[in-house]
């Protein structure tokens, strides 16, 4: 009996020792890890086809692209010149030149943009967008700001 508590103690000490190596393995790498830099961008013209196809303006506003597609908003809408080609709701490719959004209803504003992605259905009842008031307020200003800037 005691040859069994003997190995059960050499196995549990070595699978002690594997699992610490491994989290301080793991934490080694995490250190090692390279730094994206990312070079500084250069002043663009604009082509005859970005007119066509706005994607973004240069500059900060270039996170509310990310933000508008990796929150589901291009599964439903459309923004010529990007990966959200959705056909449900509207094209939002000019949405910054219109006069208002929501149909007509709201003055065409960051903040209203930034109201109508946060609760669409307390500002159109019956509209079929779903909420995004989820997200965090950083957020909805990023896409609001970048929709409003699309001109």
């Amino acid at each position: 009996m005691s040859a069994n508590v003997g190995l059960s103690a050499i196995v549990g000490c070595a699978f002690w020792f594997l699992a610490n190596s491994s989290w301080a393995a793991a934490e080694e790498l995490e250190h090692q890890r390279a730094k994206v830099v990312e070079p500084p961008m250069a002043p663009a013209t604009l082509t005859a086809q970005q007119l066509e196809n706005p994607i973004a303006p240069q500059g900060p506003l270039d996170s509310g692209l990310s933000l508008f597609v990796r929150n589901g908003c291009g599964a439903c809408h459309s923004l010529r010149g990007t990966e959200a080609h959705g056909t449900i709701g509207p094209d939002l490719s000019h949405l910054g030149s219109r006069k208002a959004i929501g149909a007509g209803i709201l003055p065409n504003t960051e903040e209203a943009i930034a109201l109508f992605i946060a609760r669409p259905d307390l500002l159109k009842p019956g509209v079929k967008m779903p909420a995004f008031d989820m997200l965090p307020q950083a957020e909805i200003q990023t896409i609001a700001r970048y929709l409003k800037a699309l001109q």
